[in-house]
């Protein structure tokens, strides 16, 4: 990967005190909901939302990629049901062409991932598909790397908040599956690709990666919900930021 993190960017905004946009994927509904093909939830629209940040829902499968991505700054993947959706074909192609566009020279494109999100960003860039057992449910601490409190994400926060996503239960867990740290570290495009910013225990006890971060693009990654959180704000803030 050669093109820097400090190449220059198109803009999408045409005007000085536009709202910037992010695109959300819609999620395919499994064959048990009758109606509709796709969804997104609206914790995740609330969370840019309510930051002036306007939300443009990108369908699973569109057929207008090129189109969509000069529309906006960003793109945000949801959660969704790990087994289900990695076999639609259709929603991995839609998300790899956003991945190849955003990579782009001369383009500074931020994408994030959160939960299933989160995982389908690492099987997309590092071709890793064999996600193991790890049941996260309810508030937990993280342990951030040293990789962690260098990077772009955790470099933006306070000490104090660093704390408290340390010290107390402070993200919120909705999984079923994860990588461990062996696992990520065993995959050469995984590693080359992005660092590790955290990692956190499962309700069984074992350890997995909470969070990653490109090297040297904008595309980021955590296996819990900080749209459900009022104490996320730092989450958002610099995603905006980067936007």
């Amino acid at each position: 990967m050669t093109h820097r993190l400090m190449a220059t960017a198109r803009h999408r905004t045409c005007k000085k005190n536009r709202s910037y946009t992010i695109g959300i994927i819609t999620i395919p509904h499994s064959l048990k909901i009758k109606y509709g093909s796709s969804h997104i939830m609206k914790s995740y629209v609330d969370w840019f939302e309510r930051r002036g940040i306007h939300v443009i829902p990108i369908p699973y499968d569109t057929k207008h990629h090129h189109q969509l991505f000069h529309m906006i700054n960003g793109l945000f993947i949801p959660g969704g049901e790990t087994q289900y959706i990695m076999k639609i074909n259709t929603f991995i192609d839609t998300i790899s062409k956003f991945v190849e566009l955003s990579l782009q020279k001369n383009e500074y494109f931020p994408i994030w991932g959160t939960c299933f999100g989160f995982e389908v960003v690492m099987a997309i860039i590092g071709g890793f598909t064999k996600f193991k057992r790890f049941n996260g449910h309810g508030l937990t601490p993280i342990k951030i790397t040293p990789e962690g409190k260098k990077s772009r994400l955790f470099g933006s926060f306070s000490k104090k908040y660093i704390h408290y996503l340390e010290n107390h239960n402070s993200t919120l867990e909705n999984h079923e599956y994860g990588i461990s740290t062996i696992d990520f570290l065993s995959q050469l495009h995984l590693k080359r690709f992005f660092n590790i910013l955290a990692t956190s225990i499962s309700d069984d006890g074992k350890e997995y990666v909470a969070a990653i971060e490109g090297k040297y693009y904008p595309i980021y990654g955590v296996q819990w919900h900080p749209e459900r959180q009022s104490s996320s704000k730092p989450f958002i803030d610099f995603f905006i930021s980067e936007l």
